[in-house]
Formats: C-alpha cells, structure tokens, sequence
C-alpha cells in the first residue's frame, strides 16, 4: 500500500480495535505522535483515512505499516538469560532452535517474534511465538487494513508507559497497571520472567492478586486509567495520562527502542 514520493519512507502506524471502533496513531516527520478514530462500520472507511493521512502529509507519500497486537493469553512464550550477546541473526536461530524443542508444532505454522536486550551480564532474550492460523484469525477483524507486525499487547502497553514517562523509569520491577473499560492487566518485568495478570476486577483487586501471586519487590506502580474508569488512587501509586489512544500508541512505537529487532520467520 503506497502513495509515491522522491523522499521515500516508511510511516509506521499503530491500529487498535475495541468497541466498534480503529485507533490509529502515527509519528510524523517532527516525530510528533498524531491519532485518527474511525467506526469499523464506516463503509469508506480505508478511503477516508488515506485521504486524511495524504492531507496532513501535504501531498507527501509513504508506503505503510500497519502494527497491531494481541492478547499474551493466545501466544506462547519464553524468556533465555544468555552469557553472551547474539547479533540479529543468531538471536533468529536460537528462537528457532527452542521453539522446536519445546513446542510440538511444526516451524513452518508458527509466526515468531523476540525481543533482545543486553544487560550488565550476559544477555536477555524474550521468544514470543503464536500459531499463524489464530493469528490469522485475529487479523480478519483489522479489515479493511493489512496489518503487517502483529505483535502482543503487554508489549505495547509497556512501550506506551516508557515513551509517556520519557523513558526515565527502569521496567524492571516496577508494576505497570493499565485499565480499559471491560479489563484491567498488570505486568511488572524481572530479568528472569515477564510477570503478567489480567483481571476484570478493579485495580486494588487486581493489585492484590498479583502480590499474592508473584514473588519479588515493586519499587514503583503506574497506572493508566480511560478517563471513563478513573478511581482515587492509593498514594504511592502514580497516574499516568494522555490524550493518545494508549494501546494504538504502543503499537506505533515498534521497533523504536534500539535493542529490539524484528526478523520474519
């Protein structure tokens, strides 16, 4: 999909689906986030969002990605702490390598992902893997749009998070608490694991439950509320807020930390 251009790029734009409606947000030349909403039932929908980006671009034209993300409950995962640091091609091996040994689904139904960061000793690698048949599934819903990265939401939650608090907060062993209208999710990053829980309760609930559930000390909580579910918070706990659709927000944001890198499988 691309309008065409002498300066050519890549716009990368995060899309998002919930209760009849497409978030979307992009980054533009300034790397200013912009948002656009749109009603899954507006039959002119792919036509009507094209011609708002080639409006705001001032004629200028890109090709597009389309970044999404799904719930961690449907993907497989796994975290490897590593003596060394892998180069991009010998993190796609070892994905490679331990989703064969430990998933007894054929390679070539599965699509893949990992995130790599490299720590003070050795090396962090998160697999993430999902079989290509319920991905596809899941996809149908984003029609009109292809959607090219599929990605899972507690990532793009935690992007989300860092870039709206300017990436001065470590992940690790803080809990990150976010709340849309019909569910609430805590995730809290240890070198070890990625500590994950999602709940329809409240957040205090929710909070509680993952206290119980997981070992390891929470140096710090934040928390995104919709302004619709916004509840008094406890003291130490911090609000974070913004007008940008969140998860749409982190999808956007793909790839744009400097460790994580993307390999088709």
């Amino acid at each position: 999909m691309q309008f065409s251009l002498k300066n050519h790029r890549t716009l990368q734009i995060g899309v998002h689906c919930k209760q009849g409606y497409f978030d979307f947000v992009w980054f533009d030349e300034l790397e200013q986030p912009q948002c656009y909403q749109a009603s899954i039932n507006d039959s002119d929908l792919k036509n009507r969002f094209l011609r708002h980006l080639k409006n705001q671009s001032q004629g200028k034209t890109f090709s597009l990605q389309f970044v999404a993300s799904i719930s961690a409950h449907l993907t497989w995962s796994k975290v490897l702490m590593l003596p060394q640091i892998l180069n991009a091609q010998e993190c796609h091996q070892q994905c490679k390598f331990v989703i064969e040994k430990e998933l007894p689904i054929p390679l070539d139904e599965l699509w893949f992902d990992y995130i790599s960061t490299p720590l003070k000793q050795g090396f962090r690698l998160e697999i993430t893997a999902i079989r290509e048949a319920s991905a596809q599934t899941y996809l149908q819903d984003f029609q009109p749009f292809k959607i090219n990265v599929l990605d899972i939401v507690p990532h793009s939650i935690l992007r989300a998070f860092q870039y709206l608090l300017n990436e001065q907060v470590r992940s690790e062993n803080t809990l990150f608490l976010f709340q849309e209208d019909d569910y609430c999710l805590a995730i809290c990053e240890r070198s070890q694991q990625s500590q994950i829980l999602q709940s329809h309760e409240n957040l205090t609930v929710l909070y509680e439950q993952f206290t119980e559930r997981f070992e390891g000390k929470l140096e710090q909580v934040f928390v995104y509320q919709i302004p619709s579910s916004h509840t008094p918070l406890p003291e130490h706990w911090h609000r974070v807020e913004t007008d940008l659709p969140f998860i749409a927000l982190g999808n956007a944001l793909w790839q744009k930390d400097l460790h994580q890198q993307k390999v088709s499988s």
